[in-house]
């Protein structure tokens, strides 16, 4: 489906706008008729929260006209708060029967889903009023460069890469010994260690240059060796399904932003692979935990049972059973002391090397962890579940103002230069990393985002300065 408007975010026609509001209501018709067909129902009020949590994600599909598009960060954010809604589409419909860190009841459960549907709700309205009432922040000036040997400099980034990825395996004693680490958590074994992993990880950033400068490169076979090998060495490396599909994703967005269209063929089957990657995947991680991985249990099944069941599976119940946030609402701060921006600080901190820093605070998703689920690995507490713990409600009002301030700087910002391959390449990284004010995405963004800076530099595409860009449009190669 091709653009041929002037909306830089990619238009979204009358029929579209509609038929995604449409979406949003069958998903509540849906959730309707499913609580009817409940044997034993619940009166609670999560229908009505549900609600007003919708009608507030849609509000932008309203009010925004010139600048309605697929990738506005206000429009993308309801992309991704519907993919949110289908994997919690059971826990809205039926309640939960339990919850890995709370002995609850299926009602006292209930209480705690209505509660984080409200705070949704204030979040989402909370970003809106920063993004149009904040103050505006000023765009840093760029200049633009058409730059020269492009893919040879960028060979040399994916050579460093992959000797890195080599030293460090082989200082973990071969690649089978460092699999096994990852039984003992890979939260433990990441911490400390990320300059080598950001350095191993240089090949995403650099497929995502070469991609947003060069047309070609979907038709390149050397392109794909490149990708294909990045995205093995950041799996084997860190164990992390996610690093490498939301990599994917990006590079995706990346085509579209400049191809001004979107694919829906190319979506849908990047869903559908992505959902039978992350199962095999989590089976070959967990296989080498009790020895040699080993892929037999991560390709026993069809297919479509794969993606099914990867679909039901580990992927929903990180959201509803497993969900982080649920008992940060449930014991704070009654049970469990507010952090007080503690959390915040540990950002500012992480570049401290903990030896130099022995008592330097951790990141949220290592406390929830910790100090809820009782187990030493990582639990997302989510952008609102933070907020809360470190400052009650006013602190996930406060956290998402803020945020919407930040949006608003963003869309700014790529509005100056909408059609330059380099601005792409980052606003494209920031509206699917950094989609919602966690401190943990918030790393794994920066992580990202400067070796990208970075590798711009290095390749002689961006500078910094008030001098006008030198690259008008996007030129096909």
């Amino acid at each position: 489906m091709a653009d041929t408007g002037a909306n830089p975010f990619v238009a979204i026609g009358r029929r579209q706008r509609v038929a995604i509001i449409a979406v949003f209501a069958i998903y509540l018709v849906l959730i309707a008729v499913a609580r009817t067909q409940d044997p034993t129902p619940t009166v609670d009020w999560i229908p009505a929260a549900l609600l007003l949590l919708i009608a507030l994600t849609v509000a932008p599909f309203f009010f925004l006209r010139k600048t309605l598009g697929w990738f506005h960060p206000l429009v993308f954010g309801a992309f991704l708060r519907l993919v949110d809604l289908l994997r919690r589409f059971d826990m809205y419909s039926w309640g939960l029967d339990w919850h890995r860190a709370l002995p609850l009841k299926n009602d006292e459960l209930s209480d705690l889903i209505e509660l984080q549907l409200l705070l949704y709700s204030l979040s989402v309205a909370a970003m809106y009023l920063g993004y149009f009432l904040g103050p505006k922040i000023p765009v840093p000036r760029l200049r633009f460069v058409e730059p020269r040997y492009l893919v040879s400099r960028l060979l040399i980034v994916f050579g460093v890469a992959f000797l890195a990825f080599v030293f460090y395996i082989a200082r973990q004693g071969g690649l089978s010994s460092h699999i096994g680490t990852w039984a003992g958590g890979r939260h433990g074994q990441i911490a400390g260690q990320h300059y080598q992993f950001m350095l191993v990880q240089l090949g995403i950033p650099a497929c995502w240059v070469w991609l947003a400068f060069r047309r070609s490169a979907i038709r390149s076979p050397l392109f794909w060796a490149a990708a294909l090998v990045t995205l093995a060495q950041s799996f084997l490396l860190t164990g992390s399904r996610g690093t490498g599909v939301y990599a994917v994703v990006v590079g995706l967005i990346i085509w579209m932003i400049r191809e001004r269209r979107v694919s829906y063929v190319r979506v849908i089957a990047l869903g559908v692979v992505a959902l039978y990657a992350l199962t095999v995947l989590g089976s070959f991680r967990r296989s080498g935990w009790y020895g040699e991985p080993t892929w037999d249990s991560a390709t026993d099944s069809s297919f479509v049972d794969t993606v099914v069941g990867g679909a039901k599976g580990e992927l929903a119940e990180r959201s509803t059973n497993a969900d982080g946030a649920l008992p940060i609402l449930a014991k704070v701060p009654d049970e469990v002391p507010l952090l007080w921006g503690s959390s915040y600080v540990a950002i500012l901190t992480l570049p401290i090397p903990r030896g130099l820093f022995p008592e330097k605070p951790t990141m949220v998703d290592g406390r929830v962890g910790r100090v809820f689920f009782h187990v030493d690995a990582g639990v997302p507490a989510g952008g609102v579940g933070e907020a809360y713990w470190n400052f009650h409600i006013p602190g996930v009002f406060a956290v998402y103002f803020l945020f919407g301030i930040f949006q608003r700087w963003l869309a700014r910002g790529f509005l100056r230069n909408p059609t330059q391959p380099a601005v792409i390449a980052m606003y494209a990284s920031a509206i699917l990393l950094f989609r919602e004010p966690s401190g943990l995405l918030l790393v794994q963004w920066l992580l990202v985002q400067v070796p990208l800076l970075a590798i711009l530099i290095g390749v002689g595409a961006l500078r910094f300065g008030s001098a006008p860009s030198r690259l008008p449009m996007i030129v096909p190669k």
